[in-house]
């Protein structure tokens, strides 16, 4: 029997959309911690937002960084914990030793921007339990709302989430066009900018009823 697909939420900024993530039984909520992305929160939104992290069934929390200052990461990390990091592979404000490092202690999800058509071997990482293919935009992290070519990760058969474009009326076909485990998705289930509860809900229907 197939593992129920994983919904990962990004970008979150107000206890209503987490409460209703938690609800739903979303797998995995992100916030977004990049001076380059609209969805930036603060550190001082972290502990209203994950105030409700010991309930029973709450989502893994995944910190996203982008061109993020390094004792930036490092002090949040430390100081709140969350059960991954996710890190933009090419983003040169981060050094090596801190992507090895995460990597060795099961905490990173690497966002690799696809632009090419890519397999096994390009994605390195080889322990990893999850990662992250997304659509590439120069300067951005992710989040854009921009669609890449499902074909060109038609040969990954590592456990990944596909991002870029995806939203409620597309991801039955995007879950089924590929090998991806679940699905990550941040302006797929906005209007005007910000979280729709309408779309995430349609979305989570849409990928259970696979």
């Amino acid at each position: 029997m197939r593992p129920e697909y994983k919904i990962k939420i990004c970008g979150i900024q107000s206890t209503e959309t987490m409460d209703l993530c938690h609800s739903l039984g979303v797998d995995f909520v992100g916030l977004n911690f990049s001076p380059k992305s609209k969805r930036q929160i603060s550190e001082d939104q972290i502990k209203n937002l994950l105030q409700k992290r010991e309930s029973v069934n709450f989502p893994k929390v995944v910190f996203l960084f982008f061109e993020n200052k390094e004792d930036q990461i490092l002090h949040l990390t430390e100081s709140y914990k969350p059960d991954f990091i996710q890190l933009i592979t090419n983003d040169s404000y981060v050094p090596k030793y801190l992507f090895e490092n995460l990597y060795q202690k099961n905490m990173l999800l690497p966002s690799f921007r696809i632009q090419k058509p890519i397999s096994n071997v390009d994605l390195g990482y080889p322990k990893l339990d999850l990662m992250i293919l997304d659509s590439f935009e120069t300067g951005e992290g992710g989040g854009t709302g921009k669609k890449f070519p499902w074909e060109f990760v038609k040969d990954v058969e590592r456990n990944f989430l596909l991002a870029g474009g995806i939203n409620e009326q597309n991801v039955t076909q995007a879950l089924t066009e590929t090998n991806a485990v679940g699905i990550d998705v941040a302006s797929g289930v906005e209007t005007d900018g910000k979280k729709d509860p309408k779309k995430i809900k349609l979305l989570v229907e849409n990928v259970r009823r696979l």
